[in-house]
């Protein structure tokens, strides 16, 4: 759910405690939610309805921090008082939840063009990252820490919630080879600098003139994101209160996560969301296990 725009800062959240190992991780995130996935969803039962809106709830948050911190020129959400981080993160909020009252309704599955959209802009990345040799080396920085490793699989978890089957594959893949092409171009320690590093990408491969599309991307995807969490939320809501449309707990998730946004940076956010998506796998693997 939260592919498209969980790349822009959860690759560099994750190779900031992993490092090269980040390239473990991604996989071993998959795994783990392919195995949660096998078991019976139990959309009925209360703490699979808690887990799912409270995971989903996070995954909002994260997406409108993305277009906020692209935006803006800090990461810092102090700094960022100045230059209207805040005000970008409940905009994309306050649009994507004005989408979903108009009705507005994203497909349950990724249109087979936006997919292939999605893939050529991928490969359009890599194909950079690769196309020049880094100015420094990149290739020494491999450490294996243990305890970075297990914070990037948790990390990366919310990169494929909700995907099953060939688009979880599909998704590990992706993820793999941006943040490989990342790793080559700008090496570990710059890559987990800030957040939103793969702007830094693009400049040390001599492709600055692509920053702008870097950033548009980025917004879109943050607010499509959001689109589609914001009705998850709303069908979350619509099973607690019984009523069909935005009923009370709907709102109040909303403004919940527009004062969120505006208060926490994208790697609170992507820590956030990381652990409700954690909460959520470990639901669903003793679901497995009662069966």
């Amino acid at each position: 759910m939260a592919l498209a725009a969980g790349l822009f800062v959860v690759l560099a959240v994750a190779v900031s405690s992993a490092g090269w190992w980040a390239l473990v991780a991604l996989p071993l995130a998959g795994v783990l939610t392919s195995a949660a996935g096998r078991t019976g969803n139990g959309t009925g039962s209360r703490a699979a309805l808690a887990t799912t809106t409270v995971r989903d709830w996070c995954l909002l948050v994260l997406c409108a921090t993305v277009p906020a911190a692209y935006l803006a020129r800090s990461a810092t959400p102090v700094a960022d008082l100045a230059v209207g981080y805040p005000a970008v993160a409940v905009a994309v909020l306050l649009v994507a939840s004005a989408a979903d009252a108009l009705g507005a309704r994203l497909p349950g599955r990724t249109p087979r063009w936006a997919a292939a959209a999605g893939l050529a802009l991928a490969a359009a990345f890599v194909a950079v990252c690769v196309a020049i040799t880094p100015a420094t080396p990149t290739l020494a920085e491999a450490r294996p820490p243990t305890a970075g490793l297990l914070v990037a699989v948790v990390v990366a978890l919310p990169l494929f919630a909700g995907l099953r089957g060939n688009r979880l594959v599909a998704a590990v893949v992706i993820s793999l080879a941006v943040a490989a092409g990342a790793l080559y171009q700008l090496g570990p320690v710059r890559l987990g600098l800030s957040p939103t590093s793969l702007r830094d990408v693009l400049a040390a491969a001599d492709a600055s003139a692509l920053t702008s599309l870097l950033v548009a991307v980025a917004v879109l995807a943050g607010l499509v994101g959001a689109v589609r969490c914001t009705g998850r939320l709303r069908e979350a809501g619509e099973r607690i209160a019984g009523t069909a449309g935005w009923s009370r707990p709907a709102v109040a998730a909303v403004v919940a996560a527009c004062v969120a946004a505006a208060l926490l940076g994208p790697v609170a956010a992507t820590y956030l969301a990381a652990l409700a998506s954690l909460a959520d796998v470990m639901r669903r693997l003793v679901a497995r296990r009662a069966e």
